[in-house]
């Protein structure tokens, strides 16, 4: 059991203005349905973010990827859409709530069109069911501010920076607690219990788990396996590093943030 006066009763987002911040996301998946065949897939994103001020009530932000990485241990077809997918979100300019969770994005308009003029593009030379699939879900997402966020705050995109998990916190009531969906899963939801920690300072992620005998974590569908994470952050509420575990019978996901000046 954690002492009480580890937690942090407050913690606030606190970013500085005009100050261009690089954090490194990655996302390694492992499949290991086929246990004489394991797939390996890691997508690296490098991410500038800067902070433009305060828009009414919410904090401005604009993202920009950088770079982005994909490595495979086995060869796929697709590799080009996959990096597509990501730059069709690689210029964002969002709006952070007192949370700091994304709930508007100012320019979604322009990343409708761009994507528009990227579909042309890429419909010269390219054509088939799974070509067609990969456009249309980039679109479904993006003909929708709300599942554009959804997707933004998910931790394959921007969920381990942006993670609404900042504000007050009742010390004699933790871990807090949250209902989240993952989305590598078909959607499957459990609970998140979450603590505050002042020693590092930042947050420590459970899975709920049952209360008998094999303390297994409680979800509405799927067996998930494992479910932990952590987020440490430097005295001056800059997030340093962050890390998100899953795994179910099948499929491991890693997710990884790391601050890289």
């Amino acid at each position: 059991m954690v002492p009480k006066s580890f937690f942090l009763p407050e913690f606030n987002l606190d970013p500085v203005l005009n100050k261009k911040e690089i954090y490194r996301f990655e996302t390694i998946t492992t499949d290991f349905t086929n246990r004489k065949q394991i797939k390996e897939k890691s997508i690296i994103r490098e991410v500038r973010l800067t902070y433009y001020g305060k828009r009414k009530e919410l904090f401005v932000f604009v993202l920009f990827t950088r770079k982005v990485t994909i490595l495979l241990n086995q060869k796929v077809e697709n590799n080009r859409l996959l990096k597509e997918d990501i730059f069709a979100f690689g210029n964002l300019e969002i709006g952070v709530n007192e949370a700091g969770e994304i709930v508007k994005v100012f320019n979604i308009k322009e990343l409708q069109e761009r994507w528009i003029r990227k579909k042309l593009e890429l419909r010269e030379g390219n054509a088939g069911y799974v070509f067609d699939a990969f456009l249309n879900d980039i679109s479904n997402v993006l003909n929708s501010e709300e599942r554009t966020l959804f997707f933004l705050n998910s931790k394959n995109m921007f969920g381990l920076y942006f993670h609404g998990l900042f504000g007050e916190n009742d010390v004699n009531s933790a871990p807090n607690k949250r209902i989240v969906t993952i989305m590598e899963f078909d959607d499957v939801q459990i609970t998140e219990e979450i603590w505050t920690d002042n020693r590092i300072p930042g947050f420590i992620i459970q899975g709920q788990r049952s209360d008998d005998e094999y303390k297994t974590i409680i979800s509405n569908v799927d067996n998930i396996k494992k479910y932990t994470g952590e987020l440490i952050y430097n005295r001056e509420n800059q997030l340093q590093e962050g890390f998100l575990e899953i795994e179910n019978n099948n499929i491991n996901i890693k997710h990884n943030v790391v601050w890289a000046g």
